[in-house]
């Protein structure tokens, strides 16, 4: 259990990344399970396991399931960002990536259908 007090440090000084998560995660319990884990960060039900019994996100055992409090969830976003540094994409980048045709290419993949290459022509 004193692994899950580590998590409520947040509570005590709580700037805008954490009251932006807690605003995002505001309908979902307090505590949460794997499966709620899963949904709340988009991940798959492996992933989710991964994260709980490598301990990056600190949960409690109880009988078969494991019980994550929210604070936790939240505390590894934030750490996360902060180790990539609050990388994040640019909406004014976006236009011109689109313009290059290195972007096209990467957006539309070429279509097989039964092993045949498709170029446009129609059924």
């Amino acid at each position: 259990m004193g692994e899950i007090a580590a998590c409520t440090l947040i509570q005590e000084e709580p700037d805008r990344k954490t009251e932006r998560y807690m605003m995002m995660f505001k309908d979902y319990p307090d505590v949460v399970s794997v499966d709620i884990l899963q949904e709340m960060l988009g991940i798959c039900r492996k992933n989710a396991y991964l994260l709980v019994k490598q301990n990056k996100i600190h949960s409690a055992r109880v009988g078969r399931s494991y019980k994550i409090p929210k604070l936790c969830v939240v505390e590894y976003l934030i750490d996360q960002n902060r180790q990539l540094g609050g990388m994040r994409l640019s909406n004014s980048l976006a236009p011109s990536l689109q313009n290059t045709p290195e972007s096209s290419k990467l957006m539309m993949p070429k279509q097989r259908t039964f092993g045949c290459e498709q170029k446009g022509a129609s059924l």
